[in-house]
């Protein structure tokens, strides 16, 4: 099919080009009747180059290839219409980009997880040489998912509307220790930093929002004594007031009161795209994802006595209006491989191919007698991350060939998708080195057409995992392995 597309593509775009040769006359062009004045030779030209470009997106596997593919057929059509008599046959191709353009919309298909995947098979001489090996039986993890004890969370933008210091707000409810309904609120800044304000039971870490935005400005505990946030049947009820850095009285609040049924989906929020130093990778799937509805709805931002508008959604979802407010009942947060300088503690497999030390659960793969991780399973009692690997990653402990390759995948439920990349291992005497990029980017799993919609206009929902990379230096002491890992952003001009 996408060869059929192109060809379409490529020959309906060159016959575009004849209209503008004919209309400043740069080939003998008899056998078309039709006069084309120099203003419609130019559409000619456009509808022709939109097209070509189309095809040439298309062959480079380019996702946007679309755009300029709906575009010119629909100038090409106008063209049709505009000259019949000689360019009625048009129509057919015009109709088939069409179709085949809102087929990539109109038909969900699910991300296919690796696992399913046949892949070649792995040698055990490449990765563990031809001598015998006595242990094989223990493996090492090095990596690390930490899970954030969240409940819900509120983003409210006034980014159109802004205050000198804020452009938006983040309530949060967590689990602490003493408590399942502790607040803590981000202040989204201008600057692109953050100020978080918590509630006295909560002791968050500062190191965990160097990757939120540019990192963290300000930390101060507030008494959110007086506010709320609950997600009920009619969507959103929210009060939340505290007193900012600068002493200013700070108010918001969401009573959401719609009789219509709320339909969420699942989302990868996009949290790690501005991140220029990360310190882990931010896994925000957000499961129960909605955005706040415009009618029935009361939104009120005020700070320092000034009342502020919140945006709006200019797309609408489900075929209702939208504000920007969106929320989440069920987030799952997790930082994905945060920074580590230390030793790896072995763990050694039973007679079984699975393996449970505390919240994490190990799938084995042999090979050969050698277990390898085929998948890694993380759980905080509500929810679970789960890492697989395909071919299964190699055994640290005795890994001896000079490169193993793979793929990854990285998941929470069915309805956030996947996060997919590749894995490649290295060794050099006593070194080892580890490499993981994302570079498949988020695959959605999402049914609902206005959302497919927009992650292909905007690529960025899909994309910006694909900008970071994990990368290990392992150093193999015989009788023990010293890792030191860290995250860096790659390719970060593809996606601003």
């Amino acid at each position: 099919m996408k060869t059929i597309l192109f060809i379409i593509f490529l020959l309906h775009g060159l016959i575009h080009l004849m209209g503008f040769m004919k209309a400043f006359k740069l080939a003998d062009l008899n056998k078309l009747n039709l006069t084309v004045s120099r203003m419609w030779g130019f559409i000619w030209l456009f509808a022709g180059l939109t097209l070509l470009l189309a095809g040439i997106l298309l062959a480079f596997n380019l996702q946007s290839w679309w755009i300029p593919g709906l575009a010119g057929a629909l100038v090409s059509q106008i063209l049709v219409f505009r000259f019949w008599q000689d360019a009625r046959f048009g129509a057919i191709p015009n109709l088939m980009i069409l179709v085949l353009v809102v087929s990539v919309f109109a038909k969900p298909i699910p991300p296919e997880s690796i696992i399913n995947e046949q892949m070649e098979a792995v040698s055990f001489e490449e990765r563990y040489g031809t001598e015998v090996l006595t242990d094989g039986l223990q493996f090492y993890d090095p990596f690390r998912i930490e899970i954030e004890p969240m409940n819900r969370l509120l983003l409210i933008n006034i980014e159109n509307d802004s205050d000198t210091l804020y452009v938006g707000f983040e309530p949060q409810i967590i689990d602490a220790p003493n408590r399942s309904d502790a607040m803590l609120v981000i202040g989204w800044r201008a600057d692109g930093k953050v100020d978080v304000y918590h509630d006295p039971a909560l002791q968050p870490e500062h190191e965990k929002y160097s990757i939120t935005g540019k990192g963290l400005a300000n930390m101060a505990e507030r008494d959110f004594e007086d506010s709320f946030f609950y997600v009920k049947d009619h969507g959103v009820q929210a009060q939340v007031e505290f007193e900012d850095i600068h002493g200013r009285h700070i108010q918001f609040q969401v009573i959401e009161s719609s009789k219509r049924t709320r339909k969420p989906f699942g989302l990868l929020a996009p949290m790690g795209l501005t991140a220029e130093n990360p310190t882990a990778m931010p896994l925000i799937l957000l499961n129960e994802f909605y955005f706040v509805r415009r009618s029935n709805t009361e939104i009120s931002i005020e700070i320092n006595g000034r009342n502020h508008q919140s945006d709006i959604l200019p797309l609408p979802i489900d075929f209702t209006r939208m504000n920007f407010a969106r929320y989440c009942s069920n987030p799952l947060i997790a930082m994905f491989n945060p920074g580590y300088d230390g030793e790896l503690t072995p763990v050694t497999r039973n007679e079984n191919m699975t393996v449970d030390r505390g919240d994490i659960s190990y799938l084995l793969a042999m090979n050969e007698g050698v277990a390898e991780l085929a998948s890694r399973s993380q759980t905080d009692g509500k929810h679970i991350v789960t890492l697989n690997f395909n071919p299964a990653f190699p055994n640290l402990g005795v890994f001896s060939g000079s490169v193993a390759k793979g793929r990854f995948e990285i998941s929470g439920s069915p309805a956030t998708g996947f996060i997919q990349g590749e894995y490649r291992v290295t060794r050099n005497g006593d070194h080892m080195a580890i490499e993981l990029i994302p570079s498949y980017g988020w695959l959605p799993n999402e049914s609902k057409l206005s959302l497919r919609f927009l992650y292909k206009v905007d690529p960025v929902f899909t994309t910006w995992p694909a900008t970071y990379r994990w990368t290990a230096d392992i150093v193999d002491g015989r009788s023990r392995l010293s890792m030191n890992s860290r995250w860096e952003r790659i390719h970060q001009d593809a996606v601003n």
